[in-house]
């Protein structure tokens, strides 16, 4: 997939078929309107281009305001890949983007993209103030003879509510892991670096790869959680946990990660945290013995899980 940063780097691109939108976390609702457009660049015989920003407007507007995240732009990157779009122009959050009218952005999309057609959701906007909206971009793009196509909301299953980023947001703060990746289409994930904790893991049999709690973004309830690392190509079941380790002293919020069946060393490196499944909230033990005993027990329903999930 080629990648652009802003509307003049673009190449060999033209007449291709856009997909807006803002596409936090890559759900399902969003990969439908990549896959429409990938579908309808297959008829035309043009690139399939998805035109997306780096941030929400509120983390230059207002960022105490900014909704917490469901990916980072690495990520965010990675996942529209994995759809299979030929092409990703991801747009710095700017003031002066936040400044420009619907009719400028539109005229960017025909100089630098001139589209065969574009594919939103029927809820998009775009544009100082969020002023322009599918009816705005139908107008406009009539004038260059370029469709429009505004894609009808994907629903929850079983639902008549449709999947959204906040729906997901509020879903993964919960715990709902399961839930979550049903919407996403992928686990929900958190990326970092493996930090020094203190060793307490390895000295009681659990040792751990240890990651600060990003910020900015959705972050699981405190509790324990069947989880997979990913980590130089490899996908390894682990489990979780989240939160300050009550059973000792002095400690402070977390993400402790104890891969199965392996050892070695991750201080310093980048590894992605995928959560499949929440087994129990955090608690604080009265005796090391019985936190070993708990720890021991989550180990073994996370192997059942893995076992009977073929992972």
């Amino acid at each position: 997939m080629q990648l652009f940063h802003s509307f003049q780097e673009v190449t060999n691109c033209q007449g291709a078929v856009v997909a807006l939108g803002t596409f936090d976390g890559v759900h399902l609702g969003h990969q439908k309107v990549m896959r429409t457009a990938i579908d309808k660049a297959a008829e035309t015989g043009g690139k399939s281009v998805v035109v997306t920003f780096a941030a929400h407007p509120l983390s230059v507007l207002c960022p105490e305001k900014e909704p917490i995240r469901l990916a980072t732009v690495e990520q965010k990157i990675q996942y529209i890949a994995g759809v299979g779009i030929d092409a990703l122009v991801l747009l710095p959050m700017t003031r002066h983007l936040l400044d420009e009218t619907p009719e400028e952005f539109c005229r960017q999309l025909l100089e630098y993209l001139c589209p065969a057609a574009i594919v939103v959701g029927e809820n998009f906007t775009y544009g100082a103030k969020a002023a322009g909206n599918t009816q705005t971009l139908r107008e406009f793009m009539a004038g260059h003879h370029i469709p429009v196509m505004a894609l009808t909301l994907l629903e929850r299953p079983g639902r008549s509510t449709p999947i959204s980023s906040t729906v997901i947001r509020r879903l993964v703060t919960m715990g709902h892991m399961e839930t979550a990746e049903a919407l996403l289409g992928h686990p929900f994930a958190l990326q970092g670096k493996v930090v020094q904790g203190d060793r307490r893991g390895r000295l009681i049999g659990f040792p751990t790869a240890n990651m600060l709690i990003p910020p900015q973004m959705a972050v699981p309830p405190d509790g324990v959680y069947i989880t997979e690392v990913e980590w130089q190509g490899q996908l390894l079941p682990a489990m979780t946990n989240i939160g300050a380790n009550p059973t000792f002293a002095h400690q402070y919020r977390r993400i402790e990660t104890h891969i199965l069946q392996w050892s070695g060393d991750m201080y310093d490196e980048d590894i992605v945290v995928r959560f499949r499944k929440r087994l129990r909230p955090e608690i604080r033990f009265d005796s090391k013995e019985e936190l070993i005993g708990q720890m021991e027990e989550d180990k073994r329903k996370t192997l059942i899980y893995f076992s009977s999930n073929d992972n």
